[in-house]
Order: C-alpha cells, then sequence, then structure tokens
C-alpha cells in the first residue's frame, strides 16, 4: 500500500486511488502478488471501494451481461462466470484481504459456497424494467441491506414496504392514465406501448414468468373492480374465488419449496466443518442443488410480489380523488395491461421446439452463476479436440436455428479443419430411421446429463 498516502488517512477528503494507478512509497519486493487487480478491473472499482460499491457495481454489470441479454456471444456464460467469481472474493472481507495481500494465489483455495442470496434478487427482481413495477423486495432489502440494517425494526421495515407500495401506485397510476384520458388512438398506442414493454421485460432473465406473474395479478384486481361495479360481462363474476384459489396455491407451492431448500441446507451442514468438509460441500454445489436453493428463493418472491402488487392495485383502484368512472376506465386500463404482460413470451421460448421447464431453467440459471470447476474446464477441453465423437449430446445456445436449443443428437463425427461435429438429432432420447444430421460448434453442444446426474459417457448405436 502507498506509504505517504498512509498519512493522510485521517484526512476525510482524500481522494481514491484508481485501479492500476496506485504508487507511492514504501513497498517491498513481494508487492507484485498484491497488486493483483484482475478481480477489481473486472468489477471495474478501485481497490478501496467499499462493500457497497462493489455490490452495486455487480448488479449494474451482472444485469448487462448475463447471458440471456447476450446470446450472440459464446464467451457470454464464461464471462458472466469470471464476474461472479471475483464477486464472490471480494465480496467477503476474509477472502478480499487474502486477495489484496497476496492476489490469487493468496486465497489458497478458499472459495464462496454459494452467491449472496440477495443477489438473486437483485439480478432477478431487480432489473430496470421490473423496478418500476415491484419495487425491492423485502427479503432483497434484509439479506443485502448492510450492517447499517443488521438492527431493523419491524417497524421500519413495515415503513419501508408501505412507501415502496406507495412509489409502485404512483408508478402504476401515471402509466395507466394516457388510456383513461385518451380517446381511441391513444388507447390503442397506450396497449402497443405495454406490449413493446412487456417484450423488453421478457429478455430477462426468468423475465417471462415474473411478467406473467404481474400481469396475472393486474388482471385478477381489474377483474375484481370491474365485477363490484356490476359489470360481469367484461370477466369479473367468479373472480373473487379464483383469486384466493391462487393465493393458496402460491403459498403452499412457496411452502414446499423452503421445505426442500431448508433440507439441502441441513444436508450441507451434516458435512461438518474444516477443509475436508469445505472439499465435499464443494462437490455437492452442483447446479441440482443450486436450483432447489433458488426454487425456494422464487417461490418466496413471488408471494412477495403478488402481495405488493394486491396493495398497490388498491391504492390505484381505490383513489378517491377521481370519480367512479373514472376509476372504472382506470380497472379497464389496468386489465388491458395486464392481459399484454399475460401475452409475453421470452425470445428462447418464441423458438419453435421443446420448452424448458421451469427446474430446467433454474438449473441453467445456477450453472451460469457458478464459477467453472476443473470438471467443467476438462469438458470443453474435450470437446473442443472432438472427444463428443460418439457421445450423445445436447444442443443449446444457437442462434441461426434456436428451434434446435433443448433438442438431442449424437455426435458422430468431428471435423478439425472446420472445428464442427457432425451431429445426428435425435427425437427425444432415440434415434429416428433417416434422421437428419447438422454441423455445430462445441460450444453449442453439452454432454447429455442422465437423471441421477452423470453425464452419458457412451451412446448407443445410431
Amino acid at each position: 500500500e502507498a506509504g505517504e498516502a498512509g498519512a493522510a488517512a485521517g484526512d476525510k477528503s482524500k481522494k481514491k486511488k484508481k485501479v492500476g494507478a496506485e504508487e507511492g512509497g514504501d513497498s517491498s519486493g513481494d508487492d507484485d502478488a498484491a497488486q493483483d487487480l484482475a478481480y477489481y478491473e473486472i468489477l471495474e472499482v478501485d481497490r478501496e471501494a467499499e462493500a457497497a460499491e462493489i455490490k452495486r457495481s455487480y448488479l449494474r454489470l451482472a444485469r448487462r451481461m448475463h447471458p440471456d441479454k447476450n446470446p450472440d456471444d459464446p464467451e457470454a456464460q464464461q464471462k458472466f462466470q469470471k464476474l461472479g467469481e471475483a464477486y464472490q472474493v471480494l465480496s467477503n472481507e476474509e477472502t478480499r484481504a487474502r486477495y489484496d495481500e497476496g492476489g490469487k494465489e493468496g486465497l489458497d483455495g478458499a472459495q464462496q459456497g454459494m452467491m449472496d442470496p440477495s443477489m438473486f434478487y437483485s439480478i432477478i427482481f431487480g432489473s430496470e424494467g421490473f423496478e418500476a413495477f415491484v419495487g425491492e423486495l423485502q427479503i432483497a432489502a434484509l439479506l443485502g441491506g448492510g450492517a447499517e440494517e443488521d438492527e431493523m425494526s419491524l417497524r421500519l421495515v413495515n415503513h419501508k414496504q408501505r412507501l415502496r407500495e406507495a412509489s409502485c401506485a404512483k408508478e402504476l397510476a401515471a402509466l395507466l392514465a394516457p388510456f383513461v384520458d385518451g380517446d381511441a388512438a391513444e388507447r390503442a398506442a397506450f396497449v402497443e406501448r405495454c406490449r413493446e414493454k412487456a417484450a423488453e421485460m421478457a429478455t430477462t432473465p426468468f423475465g417471462e414468468l415474473l411478467t406473467h406473474v404481474c400481469g396475472r395479478m393486474y388482471c385478477s384486481r381489474a377483474k375484481l373492480h370491474l365485477q363490484k361495479a356490476d359489470y360481469k360481462k367484461l370477466g369479473g363474476a367468479g373472480e373473487a374465488m379464483r383469486a384466493r384459489g391462487h393465493a393458496v396455491k402460491t403459498n403452499t407451492q412457496a411452502a414446499a419449496s423452503l421445505v426442500s431448500m431448508y433440507r439441502a441446507g441441513r444436508k450441507m451442514q451434516g458435512l461438518g466443518e474444516g477443509e475436508e468438509a469445505e472439499e465435499a460441500i464443494k462437490a455437492q454445489l452442483n447446479p441440482k442443488v443450486m436450483a432447489t436453493m433458488l426454487e425456494g428463493a422464487w417461490h418466496l418472491a413471488v408471494v412477495d410480489v403478488e402481495g405488493t402488487l394486491r396493495k398497490v392495485c388498491k391504492k390505484v383502484l381505490s383513489d378517491t380523488s377521481m370519480s367512479a368512472d373514472a376509476r372504472f376506465q382506470r380497472a379497464l386500463a389496468l386489465k388491458a395491461l395486464g392481459e399484454t404482460f399475460l401475452a409475453a413470451v421470452s425470445p428462447e421460448n418464441a423458438a419453435d421446439g421443446p420448452k424448458k421447464t421451469f427446474r430446467q431453467q433454474l438449473e441453467a440459471f445456477a450453472s451460469t452463476m457458478m464459477p467453472p470447476s476443473e470438471s467443467a474446464a476438462a469438458a470443453a477441453e474435450k470437446a473442443d479436440s472432438g472427444g463428443y465423437v460418439g457421445l450423445r449430446v445436447e444442443i443449446h445456445g444457437l442462434v441461426s436455428k434456436p428451434e434446435l436449443n433443448g433438442s438431442f443428437g449424437v455426435a458422430c463425427g468431428w471435423d478439425p479443419e472446420a472445428s464442427r461435429y457432425q451431429v445426428l438429432l435425435l427425437d427425444g432420447l432415440e434415434a429416428t430411421p433417416g434422421g437428419s444430421y447438422v454441423a455445430l460448434k462445441p460450444a453449442n453442444l453439452r454432454l447429455h446429463s442422465l437423471p441421477g446426474g452423470e453425464v452419458e459417457e457412451e451412446a448407443s448405436e445410431p
């Protein structure tokens, strides 16, 4: 560290040193390792950045660099994993101190087991597109609020939630205003803007699912208001019963997922402590286990979002500063907004072909959040050298033929000059007579995992 800068430690107005521009005085001969700034550069922060600044920068970059937002970049997943690796080290005081002292070598294998739980919520629900609609989730604020919120009282939590609801209600009322006050042309333009907004939101990780959560709640609350106004012909009849049934289902799903998440956590705790236990935990933390943890987090967040939107819609539809007819027009606008949100489709699901289940999406997301393991690196090297020949593979990440993503095949040959596999497409997991072949890059193939998690090592003859 700069010796001369230490003399100004008491001066609160001193400027921060920029990454890669540290200078000064009393450096020892083995400071080279300590000047490893790669993780700081990846996160685009100074070496002296505070924890809150590191977190903000990570969230900003994670939303921008997520593989789902960069389908044309074959290195998107690797970049995203590097970003997560840098954050895992620098967000922990102990590993950051080791890194500052000895660089990557100084970590001595130290690795954070899982991502900060608040990061999952913030990446999914905190993107710019959803922020105006759902605000900041309560659990994300509690998990990631920092030391200043460690002693947050229940009264303060409730106060922040009320502010969140008021802010979202204000944004929603402003969004609906052109429909309420406009003519037929302005209402048509409103619906088109909502459709464009929904399409944009659906491109984020889990964006389609979350857009549908919002849309379902908007439609439900609008229909309830219309029913009370005795406009049953507009779809309000029976909505109260459907809304109660949906709330019970959502809470039941959340409870079941949390039980699974609790069991997975207890299993990790049962591995004990110490270096051997750390290795065992690392071995256990595969995308399937991470997906179990994230599934509980997702359902818990959905309960929060739906509860908040109920209050937001109530504020918007019970505004006494407006006439009853104006509130009725707001309900119509809210219903139109909800219907466009329910119709939103992610680019991945817009293509023909098999659609990923929610569990498969979770596992894919979990794999992007985990730094590549040695086995993953070995698999990549194997793929790039034609080592997949004769093995069953899954196709992913195709831009030119997205309809093939998620389908299976057998790598029947390898062209070293073109660096392409000749892949026989399968119908499900079975070969079809006269099946078609496609030439694919190694980056668009991965070994097919069996239900138990093992990788298929030998494919049957096609």
